[in-house]
């Protein structure tokens, strides 16, 4: 049977942090994980244990480098990689606001979101940068066939980072840009909140080598009737497609009892 070769990506949203509550812009300020924070870190870590990741990949901040600490101590050989481009985007001289401080600011200057901190190009270039790196490093190129000696290879990595970075690289570049198909979409237009699962499924079609049954041809050869040269080894043209499996599951806060940053609107920017 042929395999595609697939890449799971789990992604996971810090814990709360007391600029969470006060609905304060965080950007690329290092906040810490509050008490419910550190509890929502361990309660996802317990959620994630049986799960095996090939790599672990965290923001480097401390509110979501905290939260993956709290899910890695369970998977204690797979790597652990810091990486800053998982940051959530900049907001410059609004960092440290409230979101009604920062509009008042934006309003008495006459200007608007883009024109403070980084800029949606460069918060998407980097963002698009680190995706495909890791499409590049952790998604086969081949499946093959089936078989107690060739098993199915897929890879499975964990993202840990901020709820606009998720929104950057699930909604705008995996969905509107790559056309990833959505399981379900009443779910997807709720924002990531605090300690939050999402999951997607990328897969490497190589078309005209689903055929290739692996056994011993010709690799080419001349028809008798003219001389063009057939070829026949399998053809490698790479397309990539996905699925949107997950998104902003908190199934395990149940216990918790209580409401997550992510359920309003103006969450879109309190990160």
């Amino acid at each position: 049977m042929w395999q595609q070769p697939q890449l799971s990506v789990t992604v996971v949203r810090h814990g709360e942090t007391n600029s969470n509550l006060n609905r304060i812009l965080q950007g690329h300020t290092d906040t810490k994980l509050n008490k419910v924070g550190r509890e929502q870190a361990e309660l996802v870590g317990r959620r994630l244990r049986k799960l095996r990741f090939d790599h672990i990949y965290s923001s480097d901040l401390s509110r979501a480098k905290k939260t993956a600490e709290a899910i890695a101590k369970h998977h204690p050989n797979t790597p652990f990689t810091l990486d800053s481009r998982l940051r959530e985007k900049d907001f410059g001289k609004l960092n440290g606001l409230s979101i009604y401080q920062a509009l008042e600011v934006i309003k008495k200057e006459e200007r608007q979101w883009e024109d403070y901190g980084e800029s949606n190009t460069d918060f998407t270039a980097r963002l698009i940068t680190f995706y495909n790196e890791c499409v590049e490093k952790h998604l086969p190129y081949r499946g093959g066939l089936e078989s107690v000696c060739n098993p199915k290879k897929n890879t499975h990595i964990l993202l840990v980072t901020h709820g606009g970075t998720i929104n950057k690289l699930i909604k705008e570049h995996l969905i509107h840009n790559l056309g990833f198909l959505v399981k379900n979409y009443m779910s997807i237009q709720h924002k990531p909140k605090n300690s939050s699962v999402s999951k997607f499924v990328i897969r490497r079609i190589i078309e005209d080598e689903r055929n290739y049954s692996g056994a011993s041809t010709p690799t080419s050869e001349t028809s008798e009737a003219s001389t063009i040269k057939i070829d026949r080894r399998p053809k490698s043209n790479p397309v990539i497609e996905g699925d949107i499996h997950l998104w902003s599951c908190v199934s395990h806060l149940a216990a918790l009892g209580k409401r997550t940053r992510g359920d309003s609107q103006i969450d879109d920017y309190i990160h």
